[in-house]
């Protein structure tokens, strides 16, 4: 199975947070009533009170308030849904964008819980929380982006939208696993509470305005199959079976009006209060007993800890996840539904999870490295696809590229420190030779050559440009010394420039990608901040680049004409993408990609979908690719030849491109292409090279160059040669073609051919002959 995972990292938003509750003293720990709450000083606290509910009456009765505990949470956020998981002792809770947790057990005597880890939420607005304790899943609603979700919490860390669809505000979700039966409210236009079975993707509406008015609170019965609701709006509290039969509900109350939350246990219903924290306990018959009152500013949600919340049910998740690849959902006792992370989905089998790239002519790539993953994204829809890479492959980096020749990606792996390229369908990934070659080396950007087949990176410890020539999988330093911290590159392969932001100076450069000694310049200087992404629109010969303040300014490729485009004092910008009409924007805080209109500088959302830490961002159109803007004459011969004994066909073509010769060799079997690679010959002399036509050796590119200050003669592509330089076959790795220099005007290729001259067909190609390039 592909071992795809979306893991995350730790991070200030978009979490959710879960801890242990401590069950090893001496009071009865095995149950308790939990809420959430702000102190009378607006510090964010959870409040737990042991012991067994129903002893509550009595012992308020008697003067006895049980064992109380409180804990402060982080200040600086807000407080919201809450949830529990017996098994475990976890409490789960919503904090301004956060779910989190410990690895520690909570100590009663602390007044600070330490968390275990953090839950990626993915939304601005988690209005409730359910804890699926059957098949290891927690399921959210998401107000701000009108859709209900599932994540799975053993932190293998898969997670996608359930329902997005009909909904315009959710309030609060709950699960009941024993019958694959998910419920949730809605208070927006389409107000009422609606089921969904997870099994069958059966959705229904159960009750709808206007019997409701503001169904923000929902509770599973699990001992009698019942769902309660609270409608604040209504001042009533209802419930009714799972099939919307049966309803009944309180008579409204005024003291119901001021209820934000309510838990059950037994025979007894808790109702806190939002504006004074005061939890009424009243039973079944509607019956006041008691109240607890406490020091703050109101309920924001409670629950209940017990072993009755969380009944013992067997399923088949529980046994290697059911045999899922990523989600498992209990039907019953021995079947199960696997579901894919978001953007992927299941193969033909019902169990493996893969990768489906969209066939669209324009498209984002996104690396998030809080998901460590590489995304495609729809400009025109918005639709996220997750792009499958193999295990034990986490691109934690901003770096990536692109090779739209090959529909190769490659990105930086922090984590071993090497670079790695993996098929965009996930089915062919390697890793690509050390390029770091000092101790906390950071590649902090990719760009690809893709006609030529060269990975440029940018070193920011050692403040080095290199590229590495796939050709044979070796790497030369192109500037070393390309700046004080030189982050971000971008090519124009069209003119062999190269452009570069450089973060301690805080300038943008531009110069030759092969020939660091010419046209090495400084194009925008006198920045106030870091640029941290540019992206270049070459049809108009302009800039733009985002920077470290939130502030994405243009200008022309001259420095000209410089002007501020949009401002965000609060964006940590990260990504920047341009296309004709949109610049398209990353910020690891913004957690979703946003556009801007480049006529009326108006932004907008493009995904519905939030990520954890969006970072390098690249936009790829066929109408702009290196393949479709190709527009050099050209001219082809071609020879063939076939061997009668093992009816093999062997195709020779000689392509003349802006006077470059191009050779090719071709072997066709039984209508079948195979391009064979060649070998080139060692040098005889260096000023005579020689290339043999055989089928011995396999190579894929092969480049001639000039030798004149080269060390590694192939490295260079495409400079201008003239006729007293020496032209010298390069070294024999892999080679699918060989090409000689765009500018050298006359190569005889072969014998007496001259391109520069005369246009005589070739003589036949042989196998095993020598054929020189005077």
């Amino acid at each position: 199975m592909n071992d795809f995972r979306h893991r995350f990292i730790t991070s200030t938003v978009l979490l959710m947070t879960y801890m242990f509750l401590d069950k090893g003293a001496a009071q009865d720990f095995t149950k308790a009533l939990i809420w959430t709450t702000y102190s009378s000083a607006g510090q964010p606290q959870l409040k737990l009170l042991y012991g067994n509910p129903v002893t509550y009456v009595p012992d308020i009765a008697n003067g006895r308030n049980g064992s109380y505990f409180q804990y402060n949470l982080p200040f600086y956020f807000g407080i919201g849904a809450l949830d529990m998981l017996y098994s475990g002792a976890y409490i789960y809770y919503y904090q301004n964008m956060i779910l989190t947790y410990s690895d520690q057990l909570i100590d009663p005597t602390k007044t600070q819980p330490s968390y275990v880890a953090d839950v990626p939420a993915f939304s601005n607005a988690v209005t409730g929380i359910s804890i699926d304790w059957v098949s290891s899943l927690i399921y959210w609603s998401d107000a701000s982006y009108q859709r209900i979700c599932m994540f799975e919490y053993t932190l293998r860390g898969f997670w996608r939208s359930v329902v997005d669809t009909n909904l315009t505000s959710p309030q609060d979700v709950v699960v009941y696993p024993q019958q694959s039966l998910l419920f949730w409210s809605d208070i927006g236009d389409k107000s009422g509470i609606e089921r969904f079975d997870l099994a069958t993707d059966d959705r229904r509406i159960l009750l709808s305005s206007p019997t409701f008015q503001r169904p923000t609170k929902l509770v599973v019965d699990f001992a009698n199959q019942r769902l309660f609701w609270l409608d604040a709006s209504a001042a009533t509290i209802g419930s009714m079976n799972f099939d919307g039969s049966g309803v009944s509900s309180w008579p409204p109350s005024s003291t119901f009006s001021s209820i934000s939350s309510f838990a059950l246990f037994q025979d007894y219903i808790f109702l806190g209060r939002n504006d004074t924290n005061v939890i009424y306990i009243y039973d079944r018959n509607q019956t006041y007993q008691a109240n607890i009152t406490q020091d703050g500013k109101g309920i924001v949600d409670m629950t209940v800890y017990s072993p009755e919340r969380n009944p013992s049910v067997s399923s088949p998740c529980n046994i290697g996840n059911g045999g899922c690849d990523h989600l498992c959902i209990t039907v019953n006792s021995t079947q199960r539904r696997c579901m894919c992370g978001m953007g992927l989905f299941l193969a033909s089998n019902e169990v493996d999870c893969v990768t489906k790239p969209m066939q669209v002519d324009k498209f984002l790539l996104l690396t998030d490295p809080g998901q460590i993953n590489i995304f495609q994204i729809s400009v025109d829809t918005g639709e996220v696809r997750t792009l499958t890479i193999n295990k034990g492959v986490w691109p934690d980096s901003s770096s990536l590229a692109f090779d739209p020749f090959k529909n190769y990606l490659y990105y930086f792996d922090k984590r071993t420190l090497v670079i790695r390229r993996t098929s965009m369908d996930g089915t062919v990934s390697t890793t690509l030779p050390n390029v770091t070659s000092a101790l906390g080396s950071d590649i902090t950007s990719l760009a690809f050559d893709s006609e030529n087949q060269v990975l440029f990176y940018v070193d920011y410890i050692l403040q080095t440009i290199s590229a590495m020539y796939l050709s044979n999988l070796s790497s030369v330093t192109v500037y070393s010394r390309a700046g004080s911290k030189p982050r971000t590159i971008v090519l124009d392969t069209s003119n062999r420039l190269l452009y570069w932001s450089d973060c301690g100076y805080n300038t943008i450069e531009r110069g030759s990608m092969t020939n660091p000694n010419t046209t090495r310049m400084v194009i925008i200087l006198g920045l106030s901040a870091c640029v941290v992404t540019f992206a270049i629109d070459f049809q108009n010969e302009t800039i733009f680049w985002a920077d470290a303040s939130g502030t994405i300014e243009k200008a022309m490729l001259d420095g000209t004409e410089r002007s501020v485009v949009f401002q965000d004092s609060n964006a940590a910008f990260t990504g920047l993408a341009l296309d004709a009409q949109f610049i398209y924007i990353a910020a690891s805080n913004k957690r979703q990609i946003q556009k801007i209109d480049r006529n009326t500088n108006q932004l907008s959302n493009l995904t519905k979908i939030l990520f954890t830490r969006p970072f390098a961002l690249l936009y790829y159109s066929a109408d702009s690719s290196p393949a479709a803007t190709t527009s050099s004459p050209t001219s082809t011969s071609t020879t063939t030849s076939r061997d009668n004994n093992t009816g093999v066909t062997t195709i020779i073509v000689a392509s003349v491109i802006s006077g470059a010769v191009v050779l090719t060799a071709v072997v066709v079997t039984v209508g079948v292409v195979v391009v064979k690679r060649r070998r080139a010959a060692s040098r005889n002399p260096v000023n005579n090279p020689v290339v043999i036509i055989d089928n011995s050796r396999t190579y894929e590119t092969l480049t001639l160059d000039h030798q004149r200050n080269n060390p590694n003669p192939q490295m260079f592509a495409n400079e201008s040669y003239y006729d007293d330089e020496i032209i010298s076959d390069a070294r024999p790795h892999s080679y699918e073609s060989i090409k000689c220099p765009s500018e050298y005007s006359t190569i005889k290729c072969p014998s007496e051919y001259s391109i520069g001259g005369q246009t005589a067909d070739p003589p036949p190609y042989e196998e095993g002959n020598e054929y020189a390039i005077a």
